[in-house]
């Protein structure tokens, strides 16, 4: 069984969390999400999570982030790109903004190891 290292498992989720803010966000933006997300409404980060994450309700800054976070997973070995990751994770908030947040951290906790 091969291990995966520390930046492959970043990677993945800072890509994760980019792709799912970029999609959620713009499901959210159509209208449609209740719709094709069953039972969205029962989700306590929809109505408490954007709420303690700053800017995290806001739609156009989410999908932004989004992009941000998904071009910047491709550099995540560099540590100035681990900290863009961090700061976009703090500023999207909510479920998937926490996913970029940790893909920034351990591939920065990495770096400095």
């Amino acid at each position: 069984m091969s291990r995966v290292s520390l930046f492959e498992f970043a990677l993945a989720l800072s890509i994760v969390g980019a792709l799912t803010l970029i999609i959620i966000n713009l499901l959210r933006l159509l209208g449609v999400s209740d719709v094709i997300i069953p039972y969205y409404w029962l989700i306590p980060s929809r109505y408490i999570l954007p709420m303690i994450g700053g800017m995290g309700g806001d739609l156009i800054i989410n999908m932004i982030c989004g992009v941000i976070a998904l071009i910047g997973s491709h550099r995540i070995r560099r540590p100035a790109w681990a900290i863009v990751l961090i700061a976009v994770g703090i500023i999207a908030g909510a479920v998937e903004g926490t996913l970029v947040l940790l893909g920034g951290i351990l591939a920065l906790i990495n770096d400095m190891v």
